[in-house]
């Protein structure tokens, strides 16, 4: 499942990922970022990953790149809080890969993950 995490920063969102993510989970998730990015210029967005154990199953993988692909180039910069280590690497494959600007902090560095996105928006 995932939920809202409120940031002190009106141009910064950020969401919280536990377990394993479903397809629904993202479709949600997907209506969600497209209201908080309305009337927004590219805010910073920090996703804190901590409890994430990954997808459900493939559709949900899939129903993933679907929000990344519409959403890429909508934030200013994504800082991805775990410390899982494939998601340390995969953020550094898509960093590279799609162009964002993406960050991988562990959690211990929650405030400094949160302070890299007030500094990009």
């Amino acid at each position: 499942m995932w939920k809202e995490v409120e940031i002190e920063d009106d141009n910064v969102l950020g969401l919280e990922c536990t377990g394993k993510l479903s397809k629904k989970d993202f479709e949600t998730m997907h209506d969600w970022l497209d209201r908080k990015l309305l009337g927004r210029d590219k805010p910073a967005l920090v996703i804190f990953m901590g409890a994430f154990e990954g997808y459900e199953n493939a559709s949900a993988f899939w129903a993933d790149m679907k929000v990344d692909t519409r959403h890429g180039g909508d934030f200013s910069g994504v800082a991805l809080v775990a410390d899982q280590g494939w998601i340390k690497w995969g953020t550094k494959a898509a960093d590279i890969v799609t162009g964002a600007n993406l960050k991988w902090f562990a959690t211990k560095d929650r405030d400094a993950a949160i302070s890299w996105t007030r500094e990009l928006s």
